[in-house]
């Protein structure tokens, strides 16, 4: 499996956002995104998952031009994110809003996947009971 950017170009009300952006991500492989407030780290994520418009270049997962799928297409292929807003479900827990990308595609791997989160943020795991907002 691969995800594969290309010149990946984003324009938010006139203002480029992203410009050409590109890169590559192969079976196994974790990436992550750093950098200060605006610059674009929340755009590549709303881009790969369709929900932000290309201005130019092209998405491919696994060698398939995916730059004009819907989101709702994208997300059964497992494509998802959680923003770092509060829109999360408030009656349910931390941890349930966590898993809920994995419930939405039927995942099998959801404990695997939270696990990683947890390993990545363990301050997560003392929180992950209580309700979210």
């Amino acid at each position: 499996m691969s995800l594969k950017l290309e010149n990946v170009q984003v324009t938010i009300q006139a203002a480029p956002i992203l410009r050409g952006i590109s890169l590559e991500l192969g079976l196994g492989e974790r990436m992550g995104l750093v950098g200060r407030n605006g610059a674009g780290k929340t755009t590549v994520m709303r881009t790969i998952t369709g929900l932000a418009d290309l201005a130019g270049g092209k998405i491919f997962w696994n060698g398939e031009d995916i730059t004009l799928m819907p989101p709702r297409d994208r997300a059964r292929l497992g494509f998802g994110y959680m923003p770092e807003d509060r829109r999360l479900v408030p009656d349910l827990t931390v941890e349930e809003n966590m898993l809920l990308p994995a419930w939405a595609n039927d995942a099998i791997d959801g404990p695997q996947r939270l696990q990683f989160v947890y390993d990545l943020m363990p301050e997560l795991t003392k929180m992950s009971k209580r309700k979210a907002l």
